[in-house]
Formats: structure tokens, C-alpha cells, sequence
């Protein structure tokens, strides 16, 4: 079969979006379909293009043997304004277009929201091939800008809702990971048929335990040994709410050998590293942004990680990606958050959950797995039987592969 995928980000982008198109084109390229993939110049998340690349009126490369169709876009580094981001996505909705008449006829069209505006690229190119749409919806647009605060105006409200509309109602399958997000279209109108979830995925083979060699050496070279280590990796941005770790790291600092550690980058590392020395915090450390491959190695060296989402509306229906690579490490996990996060956490029995951003019952979770290693490995033997159960990614892409078929052959 031969399959266009239009996504607005993509490797050697490391983003959310970018790494699950990648692993799903990837996917279905080794299983002998082709797969063509129309995306922009690289700049996510710092809206400056890669070393390596010039923007042109289009550009094809082939990686990890995907077929990829580069082409032009507005590339903006102020990523939180309403006005920049838009002309950034509607850019690349009327670019993918002609990148998409470039690559040729395909059997299907597959994008990936948000941004939303590829809804209506991918079924003008639907309906120029005759062939049908999927759509897979990660967030809710404009829903999460509206309760955010960033869409103000009641006029591009409605806009925005009748777009959302047409979207959906132009998209033959619609497919989200979240029942929150599913129920919240069906809600709208949408029929129920059109609609289908597919779970979350994750590498359970790159993403597993290493060896006590591994994480003694590193920890050595850290000078973390007889060290309890709470650990946060990712991208630090102000939805992640990770001030609260430096607040419960000021209560628990008599704690000696409780230790918190922050690894990776994002537009609020500098914040906390302020608030970290204001505070005079020698029990917090920050680690650059590492490399995939040696991911599991930081999250081995530590005794339990971290995740946290602000609480808002929009969010209820999500889950971060880190939590499910947390789980198949087969690591307790403590998180901060409400809805689908929440519930599969007290699902799995992988951890615990504070469903509000409390300082004094997030150090008390936190003394609780520190005192408890029973409770602990119990809860990383959880978490890792539950990852490779569910979120499988052999399991849950090849359940898309054969789905994408039928959807193809009408079916």
C-alpha cells in the first residue's frame, strides 16, 4: 500500500509529534508499504532551522528509508503568540499542499493534529486522489487555546469552532488515544463510527531496564551513589508545573540523601534555575537534554520519576508520552496530575498520583516510596507488566497497520 502522512513536524525534530510520525512512517516502511512524508524545514521548538538545512521550494531526503518531502514554512520563535503560531501552521497547511501534489497519488492520506489546519490540506488532497483521510488527534483545538486564554475574540471563536466542525465532518476516520477527546467530538455531533482509538505507544525493548554495570557507572560519575534519586525527564516548559519539584526539594532538603534531578531543556530551565539558587537548593541538579539512547540509562539510575501537567480542562484527556517510557522502565512513578494520566495510574498500580498541585502530599508520596522498596518494585513491576500489555509499540502499530489497510481498500 502506499501511504501519505502529513505532519508538520518531524525528525530530526524531537518533539512529541515528530517522534511518533517518525516510528509510525518507520513502521509501516518495514513492513514493505510505501510511505511518503510531507513536512516542514526543521525549527521545532526553537524556531530557528537546523544546521544542515536551507529553505527551498521543496526538498526530498530519505531517512531511516522513509521518503520525506520538505517545504517552505513561516518560522516564528515566538511560539506563545496567537498571531506568529498561526501564520506558522497556516503556512504549512497551504505548503503541504503542493507537497503533497509532488509526492503523487497515494492510497490513503494520514496527518496528524494539531495543527488542525492540516485537516483541511489532507482532504483537499482526498478528494483531488479520491482516496480517504484519517485524521489522528493528539489535543483538541481550539478548545485548549480558548481555556488557555489565548483566543480571546468571540469572533475567531466561532471561527475556530466552525472549522473544527468542517474538519471533522471532512475527515473519514477520526483517531484519538484519549476516550476523553473521542467522547468530546462524539458530543458535537461527530458519529460514533467515524471514530476509533488507538492507544498511546511505546518501545518496550529501547525502553527497559539496563544493567546495574550502567547505572553504577553513571551514577558515579555523577556522584550519586547512596543517593535516592527523583527524577523528571523532558522538556521543561510551564505546562509541565515543574515548580512544584522545587518546592517539595526545599521541604525534603533535610533529607540528605533524597536528591532531585531535572534532565533535558526547555523555556523555563532558567526559571527554576534562579528559583534553585535563591533558595540555595544543593539537593537539585539539572542535566542537559540527552540523546534517546541514553535515556534509559538516566531513567535506570533513578529510584522513582516524575511527571506533572498543570491542571486545566484541556488536559484531562492527557497523557504524556514520558509516562508510558516510565513505565516500561519498570520504575515507580509519582505524578501530578487529573483525568486519563490519573486513572492509568491508579489503573497500572505503577505509582502514585497527587491530582493537585500539593507540596506537602507530593513529599509525603515521596518519603512513603523512599521508606517503602517493597511498595517500590511492586510499583515498577506494575508499571513495565502493564507497558508491555498495552502500549506495546509491535502491538499497537501493527493493529494500525492492518486498520490503515482496510481503510484503504474501503473496507
Amino acid at each position: 500500500m502506499k501511504f501519505l502522512l502529513l505532519t508538520q513536524y518531524y525528525l530530526p525534530e524531537s518533539g512529541s509529534a515528530s517522534i511518533k510520525m517518525s516510528e509510525l512512517a518507520e513502521y509501516l516502511t518495514n513492513k514493505g508499504h510505501h510511505v511518503s512524508v510531507i513536512t516542514g524545514f526543521p525549527n521545532y521548538p526553537h524556531g530557528k532551522i537546523y544546521d544542515g538545512y536551507k529553505m527551498k521550494l521543496y526538498y526530498k531526503e530519505k531517512i531511516n528509508g522513509v521518503n520525506v518531502i520538505r517545504v517552505p514554512l513561516y518560522i516564528t520563535d515566538k511560539r506563545y503568540s496567537f498571531k506568529f503560531r498561526m501564520i506558522n501552521h497556516t503556512s504549512f497547511m497551504i505548503t503541504s499542499i503542493y507537497g503533497s501534489l509532488i509526492a503523487g497519488k497515494h492510497d490513503l492520506v494520514y496527518y496528524y493534529s494539531p495543527p488542525l489546519f492540516l485537516g483541511l490540506s489532507a482532504w483537499l488532497i482526498g478528494r483531488i486522489y479520491r482516496v480517504p483521510v484519517v485524521g489522528e488527534f493528539n489535543d483538541l483545538w481550539p478548545q485548549a487555546p480558548i481555556q488557555m486564554g489565548i483566543i480571546k475574540n468571540n469572533m475567531i471563536k466561532k471561527i475556530a469552532f466552525k472549522f473544527e466542525r468542517f474538519v471533522y465532518h471532512k475527515t473519514d476516520f477520526l483517531f484519538f488515544y484519549s476516550e476523553t477527546h473521542r467522547s468530546a467530538v462524539i458530543s458535537e455531533g461527530i458519529k460514533e463510527r467515524k471514530t476509533e482509538i488507538h492507544p498511546l505507544w511505546i518501545s518496550t525493548d529501547e525502553f527497559k531496564p539496563v544493567s546495574k554495570e550502567l547505572v553504577n557507572n553513571l551514577r558515579r560519575s555523577f556522584g550519586w551513589e547512596n543517593k535516592f534519586i527523583v527524577m523528571y525527564a523532558g522538556y521543561i516548559g510551564k505546562a509541565q508545573g515543574l515548580d512544584i519539584l522545587i518546592g517539595v526539594a526545599k521541604r525534603l532538603r533535610n533529607e540528605k540523601k533524597i536528591l532531585f534531578i531535572l534532565v533535558g531543556d526547555g523555556p523555563e530551565k532558567e526559571n527554576l534555575l534562579k528559583k534553585t539558587q535563591e533558595l540555595n537548593l544543593e539537593n537539585v541538579k539539572f542535566i542537559p537534554f540527552q540523546t534517546k539512547e541514553k535515556i534509559p540509562i538516566f531513567l535506570s539510575a533513578a529510584d522513582v520519576l516524575f511527571a506533572s501537567l498543570k491542571p486545566a480542562p484541556h488536559r484531562l484527556g492527557t497523557i504524556p508520552a514520558k509516562v508510558l517510557a516510565y513505565m516500561s522502565m519498570g520504575k515507580p512513578l509519582l505524578c501530578v496530575a487529573q483525568g486519563e494520566t490519573a486513572n492509568l495510574i491508579k489503573k497500572s498500580g505503577s505509582g502514585i498520583d497527587i491530582n493537585e498541585e500539593d507540596e506537602n502530599k507530593l513529599s509525603e508520596a515521596i518519603l512513603k516510596i523512599y521508606k517503602d522498596k517493597e511498595l517500590a518494585a511492586k510499583m515498577g513491576v506494575n508499571g513495565r507488566k502493564y507497558a508491555t500489555e498495552y502500549f506495546d509499540k509491535e502491538k499497537v502499530l501493527s493493529k494500525i497497520e492492518r486498520r490503515l489497510i482496510e481503510i484503504a481498500k474501503g473496507n
